[in-house]
């Protein structure tokens, strides 16, 4: 989530393209990444189709290394949403996948809307660092809201991870950023998060 916010960053409202012959994205005018190709959302019948199945459509080879990985760890994990050629939405979406993608790659992904579907792909080439301090709540709020997980843990294995000085004091989480920024977590009974705090220094 943090690479997708990042590269939302990045991307701003640039517009977008795909060249499969050349096997890169261009936004705007001044960007530009190779890309692997993940699969495709229809919005017609409400199915996701993986790229290595589409078949029809005579796709580069090239493209499809990173989406053929997928559906190896797939087969050596038994997950069948990463091995099974299509599948309805409802089973997971293309967002999911590519999240799940990324999370296994270390690349972001991009979701490219058309006339009835989207096309999903991972960049290649994408500088990957921490984000910016004032983007951390924003991170942190939009996974907690998204999957049941543990917050405790996921705010203090990601503080730690984008290079926060984190201290764990029970009730809550403090943590300092070098640029001098600093986040107050506190936790209810149940350890879910209750509130943020502290203060964000300006670039």
């Amino acid at each position: 989530m943090a690479r997708q916010v990042a590269l939302a960053d990045l991307i701003g409202e640039r517009n977008w393209s795909v060249d499969l012959s050349a096997g890169s994205a261009t936004f705007g005018d001044d960007l530009r990444f190779p890309i692997q190709l993940l699969g495709t959302e229809s919005h017609v019948d409400g199915t996701w189709l993986w790229a290595w199945a589409n078949t029809e459509s005579g796709l580069p080879p090239a493209l499809l290394h990173l989406c053929g990985w997928l559906r190896d760890y797939g087969g050596q994990s038994g997950t069948a949403e990463l091995t099974d050629p299509s599948f309805p939405l409802e089973r997971a979406d293309g967002a999911k996948l590519a999240l799940v993608a990324s999370g296994l790659t270390g690349r972001p992904y991009y979701r490219g809307p058309y006339e009835g579907g989207a096309l999903f792909f991972h960049l290649e080439g994408v500088p990957d660092g921490p984000v910016a301090s004032e983007r951390v709540i924003t991170v942190l709020s939009q996974v907690i809201q998204a999957w049941p997980l543990p917050h405790r843990q996921v705010a203090l294995a990601f503080l730690t991870q984008q290079g926060w000085a984190v201290e764990d004091r029970g009730e809550r989480l403090s943590a300092r950023h070098p640029d001098g920024s600093t986040i107050e977590i506190t936790f209810d009974e149940l350890g879910r998060i209750a509130q943020f705090g502290g203060q964000i220094q300006g670039r």
